[in-house]
């Protein structure tokens, strides 16, 4: 009963493509997203994030710019490490 889902369930979601350079950031929430930022060096970043939301910028906002900035640095992390790109 547990493996089966119910009428009018969704699907389960597709496993993750393992060749998705943004799949490490899929799905993660504000504290997510900024412990994924900091390990890809952006701690200044961080700060920043960390004073707009003190300030009241709208959750939302955040998350769109926090989101961005971390795709845009896993992108091109895996460019830099991907030998077909140079």
């Amino acid at each position: 009963m547990w493996g089966t889902n119910l009428p009018g369930m969704a699907e389960p979601p597709p496993a993750p493509d393992p060749d998705d350079p943004l799949a490490p950031a899929r799905g993660l929430g504000i504290d997510g997203l900024l412990a994924l930022l900091e390990r890809l060096g952006g701690v200044e970043e961080c700060a920043v994030v960390r004073e707009a939301m003190a300030a009241g910028v709208p959750p939302t906002v955040v998350v769109e710019e926090l989101q961005r900035e971390v795709e845009r640095r896993l992108l091109r992390s895996a460019r830099f490490y991907d030998a077909t790109e140079w």
